[in-house]
């Protein structure tokens, strides 16, 4: 895999953990053009360190009869405390086990998270800011949610 993190202090990326994580699945039906999406799972799943969200978006074609995203997702409850560091090499190690879809999609959110993990802890005036995506708006608009 070839994805890799933004890349600050060593400092930074080894003290910053990852605190809480939710994954969304979307209600295709809610979209603009709700048919093209028809035959598709797909969803969000955020990471939070420090004040900071991690953003990555999934889509799994061709899922038939029932998807459980709960049990889809648990492999990633394994990064919760993880320092950044740690996590990115914890899913490396894992993607044979996770897949390329899981595996894609966790660093994707890890690398997004450090860099606006950064832009808080590199700021001498940096505050504690709202979520990027509340919750409320995630579940609002959720099929599934599934917060660990």
């Amino acid at each position: 895999m070839s994805l890799t993190l933004a890349q600050p202090s060593t400092l930074q990326t080894t003290q910053l953990c990852i605190g809480s994580m939710a994954i969304i699945q979307y209600d295709h039906r809610q979209f603009p053009n709700p048919e093209q999406y028809q035959h598709h799972c797909c969803g969000l799943l955020t990471m939070s360190s420090n004040g900071a969200q991690g953003l990555a978006e999934y889509k799994l074609p061709e899922i038939k009869g029932t998807f459980d995203l709960v049990r889809w997702a648990s492999v990633f409850t394994s990064l919760k405390g993880l320092s950044l560091t740690e996590a990115e090499q914890y899913i490396k190690q894992h993607a044979d086990h996770w897949g390329p879809v899981k595996t894609e999609l966790a660093l994707s959110a890890l690398s997004d998270l450090t860099v606006h993990a950064n832009s808080y802890t590199l700021s001498p005036t940096a505050i504690i800011l709202p979520p990027r995506i509340s919750r409320a708006y995630l579940i609002e608009h959720g099929l599934v949610y599934y917060s660990f």
